[in-house]
């Protein structure tokens, strides 16, 4: 249903969402939010955002303008195409690891944690660091691994042995299996570079609430997964410290991406928040000058949303500058996030899936509308 133009509100809308998984990306959705601004009669400003997963170099484009291309491993080992951003003045680069292993790449029935791996990520890494650059950014979300990230340090030189010392492909299911790491042939250029990973959640990697409880499901793994998982992980976390890591995989971030975060501190690598990185990066603070509120959204507004994910990252940004911020997202659970305004359910109850993530855009236009309306009253 398409929303009918209102007369001039003298308002000014930032569309700010990230992306509805299944449904449409950051810049589609933030087009649907305008065009219902538009059609209430307000002004709308378009910003697709991301937080540290897939379309987070797009979003970034400005800081990280060349791109370089590497061929890379998929989740299931097989070569896909990726692109690494460098900034202007070649000293630092961006890796998104869900070019490699991102979940969209797989069809449904590929999706299982137990039988994928990082490597690629290790192999855009490996081409980044021969850029020869400063500064390493690791986005981190988005996956459909549960590695520990060990597979991407497998491609930067660390080496996974079994009880028999024969080296082992770290997937998720055989790091159970893991009975030794050796770091000592890591790739020298390592120490020379500064890395922070980018992590789309804070979550730690082991425990009640860490990468293979709380994210399996999403990953196509199940519960008997679930524990091989936490088994494999956990065992590859004590490989670690008696290999001399300090890390332990209870570190806020080390879940990231199937606990890729993890692996980064591995590498001698620092865990950020990736969504207030991103609105760091873009200048996010000046852009609120001016606006009368924001609009943002995602598929799922549930607990996961307040564990470091974008809207928690534009909630905390918006209560400082005092501008409203309104959520629409596709399914919503009784979460409260401090700095949030207002938070919609644009789905109807009932009725396919299918259905439901085809009128996504249909649906953020005509809530856009409904809401403008409302506070320009």
């Amino acid at each position: 249903m398409r929303a009918t133009p209102s007369p001039g509100i003298a308002m000014l809308i930032l569309c700010a969402p990230d992306k509805f998984k299944q449904a449409c990306s950051a810049g589609q959705a933030a087009e649907a939010l305008a065009a219902g601004v538009r059609a209430a009669g307000a002004e709308a400003r378009v910003l697709p955002l991301a937080d540290g997963g897939e379309g987070t170099l797009e979003v970034l484009k400005a800081a990280f303008p060349t791109r370089k291309q590497v061929a890379a491993r998929d989740a299931l080992g097989r070569d896909v195409p990726t692109v690494i951003g460098v900034s202007a003045d070649g000293k630092r680069a961006m890796v998104e690891s869900a070019q490699a292993c991102g979940l969209w790449r797989l069809d449904e029935h590929e999706r299982n944690p137990l039988e994928t791996d990082t490597h690629g990520v290790g192999q855009m890494f490996k081409a980044a660091l021969e850029l020869g650059v400063d500064e390493i950014l690791l986005g981190l979300g988005g996956s459909a691994t549960s590695d520990g990230g060990a597979g991407m340090c497998a491609a930067l030189g660390a080496k996974f042995l079994d009880g028999n010392g024969a080296e082992l492909l770290p997937t998720g299911g055989r790091l159970k299996d893991l009975r030794r790491v050796d770091f000592s042939a890591l790739d020298p250029r390592l120490k020379t570079v500064q890395l922070q990973a980018m992590c789309d959640v804070m979550s730690p990697m082991l425990g009640p609430h860490g990468a293979s409880r709380k994210y399996v499901v999403q990953k196509g793994g199940t519960t008997r997964a679930m524990h091989k998982l936490e088994e494999g992980l956990s065992i590859y976390a004590q490989c670690a410290r008696n290999a001399g890591a300090t890390a332990d995989g209870l570190e806020s971030g080390s879940g990231a991406a199937g606990g890729m975060g993890f692996g980064t501190l591995l590498l001698g690598g620092k865990l950020i928040e990736g969504a207030r990185k991103v609105l760091e990066l873009i200048g996010f603070e000046s852009l609120l000058k001016g606006v009368d509120a924001v609009f943002t959204g995602e598929g799922s507004y549930d607990e996961q949303t307040a564990d470091g994910k974008l809207i928690a990252a534009l909630a905390h940004a918006c209560k400082a500058a005092r501008v409203p911020l309104v959520v629409l997202a596709g399914t919503t659970r009784p979460v409260s996030i401090e700095g949030v305004t207002a938070v919609f359910t644009i789905s109807p109850h009932g009725g396919r899936l299918q259905d439901r993530l085809t009128e996504t855009e249909a649906a953020l236009t005509q809530h856009a509308a409904s809401v403008t309306r409302l506070l320009a009253r």
